[in-house]
């Protein structure tokens, strides 16, 4: 296993407790300080995919909507939250960040298995957000029955499709739409 593999998912691995006790005690810098490691070493040329940046986005997006879903369907609130605004906290959307470096990196290995990796997400993801609960960073605001089922399905389907769609972000480049559809025109 390479150096580059080790750091990643060490670094990610202490993402969520820096970005869970820190928001359970009402801080944002723990989580800031370890995710913003995480990216400093994986935004580095030498360690760099060229999909990061893309899936970055990508992956706060998706933690938007999704956490943020939680919080509009009153399933959940999180500390730190963004008062009555329904949005995803920051300590949230970090989480997604860090998540996003581990995709080309030390979790690649799930691009070629994403029924392994949706039953997987399926099962911890409810587990994760539980635990966060028990910290005291985010409250499960409905039968815990719906919360599991919520965020067991949608982590099942949506990051399998994150993965999946992780290579095809890699290969978009500004303007490629524009040049397909000119190779198209000038065929016919």
């Amino acid at each position: 296993m390479n150096r580059n593999i080790l750091v990643n998912q060490g670094l990610f691995q202490l993402c969520w407790p820096a970005c869970v006790i820190g928001a359970a005690y009402g801080l944002l810098w723990p989580g800031l300080v370890v995710v913003g490691a995480l990216v400093a070493w994986q935004l580095h040329p030498a360690h760099r995919h060229p999909a990061d940046l893309r899936l970055i986005g990508v992956a706060v997006v998706l933690g938007l909507i999704l956490d943020g879903l939680w919080i509009r369907t009153d399933l959940m609130s999180y500390q730190l939250s963004f008062g009555d605004l329904p949005l995803a906290p920051a300590w949230i959307l970090l989480l997604w960040i860090a998540f996003a470096l581990t995709i080309n990196h030390s979790l690649a290995l799930f691009k070629k298995r994403p029924l392994l990796l949706g039953l997987l997400v399926g099962i911890f993801s409810p587990i994760s957000y539980y635990a966060g609960s028990r910290f005291g960073a985010v409250e499960w605001t409905a039968p815990a029955w719906q919360v599991a089922a919520a965020t067991s399905l949608s982590w099942a389907l949506l990051i399998p499709l994150l993965f999946l769609l992780a290579d095809r972000i890699a290969d978009f480049r500004p303007g490629a739409f524009r040049e397909r559809l000119v190779e198209v025109e000038e065929s016919e």
